[in-house]
């Protein structure tokens, strides 16, 4: 008996070390990114033919430090930590997002908010510090003459979802989000409520990135599954069940216009 727990516990082990682990930054809640991200590790390991495990954190800011330390085989990052992570890590970029990403500031279609202006001296939900949109919006009212904090006051939140909520709760004016994040939030509660007063500049949106430990042929497979998502009926689905973008081939140099903006005050 004690030989066959023996066997079975380092058979685990064996099936952990060779397992690829796949990481997504919490951009909504855990349990609604495994519902999404779940059937999108099962087509990765299809491709490579190895196990893919999907990890994540409640936080953005404890799921970018296990990326600067190399936790993850493969993952899908937002824009602003991918240049920490190829210069810690020495991630490889394979496919992004086909749209560029821009921040948007909402509030609840009844409201009479127009413009930022309206809701100087309310509270304003917010996606994380850490996150992209967060960035955007915070340099935007910085270039429109605003004292961040002084002229709103910022709720930070764990992921859009709860941002989201604030403004149905009335707990805030406006909330700081993207819009494919107001898409899904629409499409699980089943309501249209929100209007967009701001809109900011465009970036390279969100992207996969491989370790440099994972071979050269696997890496290009994971690319090959990826893009192709938006091409066959299957992938079509996965894609539509978290409301996500295509994806296309990237590369670094799309992304070195964010050392600049990484110095946007929070």
């Amino acid at each position: 008996m004690r030989l066959l727990i023996f066997l079975l516990f380092t058979y685990v082990l064996l099936c952990a070390e060779e397992a690829y682990k796949f990481g997504v930054f919490p951009h909504m809640p855990l349990k609604k990114l495994h519902a999404v991200y779940n059937p999108i590790a099962l087509d990765l390991e299809k491709s490579v033919g190895t196990p893919v495990i999907l990890m994540s954190r409640p936080y953005f800011r404890l799921y970018k430090e296990e990326l600067n330390t190399g936790l993850y085989d493969i993952a899908l990052i937002q824009p602003f930590d991918y240049l920490d992570a190829q210069e810690k890590q020495g991630y490889i970029p394979i496919a992004r997002r086909s749209e560029d990403l821009k921040a948007i500031l909402v509030v609840a279609k009844a409201s009479e908010y127009q413009k930022i202006s309206d809701v100087k001296d309310k509270v304003i939900a917010s996606a994380p510090a850490e996150a992209a949109v967060t960035r955007l919006m915070l340099a935007d009212f910085d270039k429109e003459g605003y004292r961040v904090h002084d002229n709103f006051t910022i709720s930070y939140s764990k992921n859009h979802f709860i941002c989201l909520q604030k403004v149905v709760n009335a707990q805030a004016a406006a909330c700081i989000t993207a819009k494919r994040a107001v898409m899904y939030f629409n499409q699980e509660k089943g309501v249209d409520g929100f209007r967009t007063i701001h809109s900011t500049q465009s970036i390279p949106h969100a992207l996969f990135v491989v370790h440099p430990r994972v071979p050269k042929d696997v890496r290009e497979k994971f690319q090959k599954r990826i893009i192709e998502w938006s091409q066959n009926r299957e992938g079509r689905k996965m894609l539509q069940r978290g409301q996500l973008l295509s994806f296309k081939k990237t590369e670094h140099s799309e992304y070195e216009q964010m050392k600049s903006l990484l110095e946007t005050k929070q």
